[in-house]
């Protein structure tokens, strides 16, 4: 077995802490800016601001050259903003429910990994060396599912846990997952010749393949967004709404009084229009964004991706503690390879195992 590895520095913390319930301050969670839709829409608003500044000017200049008055009813606009939001929330919802379900099938993985190496400990054959090698193996299984759906190819913990060289067989399979539950598979087949009780090895079998059940699951959510024209419709609808709604706020100063600049006729306070519509666009594009960004729970680029890293970690420190206290693998001399986290990561990893967010 090759030598422990420590663990490379890399945005597992982050994920933690982004994993983390928001502080339940209401100042705190208003002015939080990182894990918020607000950096990735603020050029789009402001670019509707623009737009309104833009309308604002030309609607004045047509209004005063050509005595036109370029209105719309407020009551209008009303109704349609109703509609708006009405499909905003749905297509928030439906984004979460993928997010959602994603996070309850990695608690299944939790759940049976955990298994996996409970009943491989009390119930498989008297061997110290298959004991070991089948947790081991157990532990992996989280780590090549979780690069499978991040389409990430980094075997650090696959070669801390097995050994380079079965790392390198694992790099070269065609589906990581399938090839390592196939060699789980192989070795329950073998601790049943060995003498591993016929309930247990269907025990056993049962939660492998649960497994790669939940796996198909998550495959399903990666592969398959929401559908594309429902998208592109709401925004389209978002767009048409913000650019019209300048015409009602138009409506709405046409009787305050008015100064004149460059010869056009300007009503008091039309210039904070621009301002309206950039307050109204940040709910609007923010629950946009949050949607889509909650399509595809396991992307390390979307706000609120899964914290996987964690999440397997926190499996195969389990799974390492139960072949610590396996009295027949002690006995037979098998040491314990450690994961070997900084003291920040460690950290992090036993306050999220109080509240247990990670694991349930």
């Amino acid at each position: 077995m090759d030598s422990v590895n420590s663990l490379p520095e890399t945005s597992e913390t982050d994920s933690l802490e982004e994993s983390r319930p928001l502080n339940y301050s209401f100042w705190v969670g208003a002015v939080t800016i990182r894990g918020s839709a607000v950096p990735r829409v603020i050029l789009d608003i402001i670019k509707f601001g623009f737009l309104a500044f833009l309308i604002v000017l030309s609607a004045t200049y047509v209004q005063t050259k050509f005595d036109v008055i370029l209105a719309i009813p407020f009551s209008v606009l009303s109704a349609a903003g109703a509609v708006l939001g009405l499909l905003l929330v749905l297509r928030t919802n439906a984004g979460y429910d993928r997010w959602w379900e994603a996070r309850k099938l990695w608690g299944g993985v939790v759940n049976q990994s955990r298994n996996l190496g409970i009943i491989a400990s009390s119930y498989g054959p008297p061997s110290g060396e298959w004991r070991n090698q089948f947790i081991r193996w157990s532990a992996v299984l989280p780590h090549v599912i979780r690069l499978s759906l991040r389409n990430e190819s980094s075997l650090t913990e696959v070669s801390r846990l097995v050994g380079r060289a079965n790392a390198q067989r694992v790099a070269e399979a065609s589906h990581m997952p399938t090839f390592v539950s196939s060699i789980l598979a192989q070795m329950l087949s073998e601790g049943r010749r060995e003498g591993m009780s016929r309930y247990a090895f269907l025990q056993a079998e049962q939660q492998r393949s649960m497994v790669i059940d939940y796996l198909g699951g998550c495959e399903r959510i990666r592969n398959t967004p929401l559908a594309r024209a429902s998208a592109i419709q709401v925004r389209q609808f978002i767009f048409m709404f913000l650019i019209a709604l300048p015409f009602a706020l138009m409506g709405e100063f046409a009787g305050s009084p008015t100064f004149n600049i460059v010869g056009l006729d300007f009503n008091n306070g039309i210039f904070l229009i621009p301002f309206f519509i950039m307050l109204l666009a940040l709910p609007m594009l923010s629950l946009d964004r949050i949607g889509m960004e909650l399509q595809n729970p396991f992307d390390t680029r979307r706000i609120d991706h899964l914290p996987l890293d964690a999440i397997c970690h926190t499996i195969e420190r389990n799974l390492m503690e139960v072949l610590k206290n396996d009295s027949i693998a002690t006995e037979e001399g098998f040491v314990l390879e450690t994961m070997q986290l900084d003291p920040e990561m460690a950290a992090l990893i036993a306050k999220g195992n109080a509240r247990d967010t990670l694991i349930s």
